[in-house]
């Protein structure tokens, strides 16, 4: 069943590993050209408070999508993505063509407030993850997929093929769950990770997806998304050389 959704998922992407930190605020799907390098930026800031991000599109029910993910604005007025859910399973994902060879790197902070008991990608009954970031390639029909997780239990670094669809791959960034309440920097180069994972190039990337799910471990699970952007290598050396002059953009809460 949820490889069949992952398929209607990518199927309305139609339109559209180090920790570094940048300094760009961009308003949300606004696309800029910096040094003649294109990228694109998704800040929340764009949305109300308690809405729902509605450039993002839904694999399952929309109202209940509304229920799991929603904007909120923290003490330093910074908005972001909210997901939390209590036994469900709720994708969405953001429409976005373009080579991944030119623009190969994705960007976006995340945190965990709570994460499903019992949660193992590698097993489809416990495959329940905190917080997870799929890039989708090669095509809308019978897609390919690297999944970014924060997992609840296993190792940083562990690699391996899903155990729900079978061409997807699976990467864990973060694990555990996490008492600081800290956002964490992620910046992973998709491209490399896909000739890497697959063992050839990699076709158009289709888009991007979040997901935090706690359906199969039946428990509840809660995380904050923010500040996704898709560079450029060049885009990137230039923010990285920019971000130690100028202050954040974006402040953690």
């Amino acid at each position: 069943m949820r490889s069949v959704m992952l398929i209607v998922l990518c199927s309305l992407l139609l339109a559209g590993v180090q920790n570094v930190h940048t300094d760009v605020q961009i308003t949300a799907g606004q696309e800029v050209t910096h040094d003649h390098q294109a990228f694109l930026q998704e800040t929340f800031d764009g949305y109300a408070v308690g809405s729902f991000p509605t450039r993002w599109d839904v694999r399952g029910d929309d109202d209940e999508a509304r229920t799991v993910y929603t904007i909120v604005e923290g003490e330093a007025g910074n908005r972001f993505l909210r997901a939390r859910t209590e036994q469900q399973d709720i994708q969405i994902g953001l429409s976005k063509e373009f080579e991944p060879k030119q623009f190969p790197v994705l960007q976006w902070r995340w945190r965990v407030s709570q994460i499903p008991m019992g949660g193992n990608e590698r097993a489809k009954r416990t495959n329940d993850s905190a917080a997870s970031v799929y890039v989708i390639f090669d095509s809308t029909l019978i897609p390919r997929a690297i999944k970014y997780v924060w997992s609840a239990t296993l190792p940083v670094g562990t690699k391996f093929d899903s155990p729900i669809y079978w061409r997807a791959k699976v990467v864990v960034l973060q694990s555990g769950p996490q008492s600081d309440g800290e956002w964490r920097q992620e910046t992973i180069n998709f491209y490399q990770d896909y000739k890497t994972l697959f063992g050839f190039e990699p076709g158009e990337v289709q888009g991007i997806a979040v997901l935090t799910d706690s359906d199969t471990t039946h428990s509840v699970a809660e995380a904050d998304y923010d500040d996704f952007a898709i560079l450029s290598t060049a885009a990137l050396s230039t923010l990285n050389g920019n971000s130690a002059k100028a202050p954040a953009a974006k402040q953690a809460e």
